[in-house]
């Protein structure tokens, strides 16, 4: 099975015109499509790695943890 992904801008007519790639095996085939008709949600933003969040949020944590247990937690030492 080969899988292509495409976006594409659904006009009026609804016609979307495919041209498959060469590898793609000439003969008779299943072409599915699905359309995600949800609108796009608010771009992510790229995620930190867990440290960086550790470092970031180490105040809320209270006294669940010791500043010794983020260090350790973290890789970063003062």
């Amino acid at each position: 099975m080969i899988t292509i992904r495409v976006s594409a801008d659904i006009k009026d007519d609804r016609l979307v015109v495919l041209t498959l790639p060469p590898e793609v095996p000439v003969g008779r085939s299943e072409l599915i499509v699905n359309v995600d008709s949800e609108p796009e949600s608010e771009p992510r933003l790229p995620r930190s790695n867990l440290a960086d969040w550790a470092d970031q949020n180490a105040e809320h944590w209270g006294n669940r943890l010791s500043a010794a247990d983020v260090e350790g937690f973290t890789g970063r030492g003062e």
